[in-house]
C-alpha cells in the first residue's frame, strides 16, 4: 500500500484530516485512488478508515477494522456480500410487486374486474394464494415476457381488425374519464372531451357505451351517463324523498308513485333504478310487497 500512502502524504495536513473526516470526499479520493493504483477501491477504504481511526486513538475501531481488512481480501466473501444485495433488491422491488401484478391479471382473466381483483388480492384472505403465486415466479428465469405491454386482445365482432382496436381505446378512455369525473357527461361532451368529436369516433363511442350501460360499468340517466361507483354515492332530491317517505311506514311501489306523482311507464321505470340503488347501499330494503327502511 505504499502507493495509497505516498498520495495520500501529497496532501496537506488539513487536507488529509477533512477527507478522513468528510465521506463524500473520503468516497472521491478512494474512488481516485484505487483507479491510479489499480487496487480495489473497498481495500483502499479500509486502509484509510483505518489510518483515520489511528489518528483520532479509537482502538477498538482499528482491530474492527483490521478484521475488516483481512475480510476484504477474500474476494468471494465479498461477491456474496454484493450477490445478497442484489437478491435483496430483486426480492423486494421486482419479485414482490410482480407477484401481485401476476395475480391481479390471473383473476382480471378470470372474468373480474381489474378493481374487484386488485381488491381481492389486497384481501388477508388472499396471503396463501400470493405466496404460491411468488413461488411460481420464482421458479422461473426470465420474468421479462410479464412485464411487456399487453396485446389487444383479438375476437371477431364482424367489425375490422382497426375498428376493434378502436373500441378497446375509447372504451379505456371513456372508463378513465367518467372513473374520476364528478359530474355526469353526455356522449358529447365524452367525445369532445377525449377529442373525438366527429364521424369516425361517434359510432363506436355509441356502441362502446350501450356495452357499458349494459354490463352496469356506467349508467345511464337520461342522456347522461356516470361510473356505477360515483352514481351509487351522490344523493339526489328524488332518492330522498323516496326515503323520507318510507322512512314514516312501510310502503308499496304503487303507493310511492302515486305520492311522487310519476304513476306511469316512465315513472315505474325511474322508481324502479332509484330503489335498486338504495337498495344495494342499504339504505332500503323490500319484503317482496312494500319497501322499508332496515333496522
Amino acid at each position: 500500500m505504499d502507493e495509497l500512502f505516498s498520495l495520500f502524504n501529497e496532501m496537506s495536513e488539513n487536507q488529509r484530516k477533512l477527507i478522513l473526516n468528510t465521506p463524500t470526499l473520503l468516497e472521491a479520493f478512494c474512488s481516485e485512488a484505487s483507479d491510479k493504483i489499480g487496487v480495489d477501491v473497498d481495500i483502499v477504504k479500509a486502509h484509510l478508515s483505518k489510518m483515520g481511526a489511528i489518528v483520532k486513538g479509537e482502538a477498538e475501531r482499528v482491530v474492527r477494522l483490521s478484521e475488516s481488512f483481512d475480510a476484504l481480501k477474500d474476494k468471494s466473501m465479498r461477491l456474496i456480500e454484493r450477490q445478497s444485495n442484489r437478491d435483496a433488491w430483486f426480492d423486494e422491488m421486482i419479485l414482490k410487486p410482480l407477484t401481485v401484478a401476476y395475480a391481479v391479471k390471473e383473476l382480471v382473466d378470470e372474468g373480474l374486474s381489474y378493481d374487484e381483483a386488485k381488491e381481492t388480492v389486497e384481501s388477508e384472505d388472499f396471503i396463501g394464494e400470493l405466496r404460491r403465486v411468488k413461488a411460481r415466479l420464482e421458479k422461473s428465469h426470465d420474468l421479462s415476457p410479464l412485464v411487456m405491454k399487453p396485446k389487444m386482445i383479438r375476437w371477431d365482432d364482424g367489425s375490422s381488425q382497426r375498428q376493434r382496436e378502436k373500441k378497446a381505446k375509447i372504451y379505456h378512455e371513456i372508463l378513465t374519464l367518467l372513473k374520476d369525473s364528478k359530474e355526469p357527461m353526455t356522449k358529447t361532451q365524452i367525445l369532445r372531451t377525449l377529442n373525438k368529436d366527429n364521424s369516425s369516433w361517434r359510432k363506436v363511442c355509441g356502441d362502446v357505451l350501450k356495452y357499458m350501460v349494459s354490463r352496469e360499468i356506467l349508467q345511464l340517466e337520461g342522456s347522461n351517463y356516470y361510473h356505477s361507483s360515483n352514481f351509487n354515492r351522490r344523493e339526489k332530491p328524488y332518492h330522498r324523498s323516496i326515503y323520507e317517505l318510507i322512512a314514516e311506514e312501510p310502503v308499496s311501489k304503487t303507493n310511492i308513485l302515486k305520492h311522487m306523482g310519476y304513476n306511469n311507464t316512465k315513472g315505474r321505470e325511474k322508481l324502479n333504478k332509484a330503489l335498486d340503488v338504495m337498495l344495494i347501499e342499504g339504505l332500503v330494503d323490500t319484503d317482496g310487497t312494500k319497501w322499508f327502511i332496515p333496522s
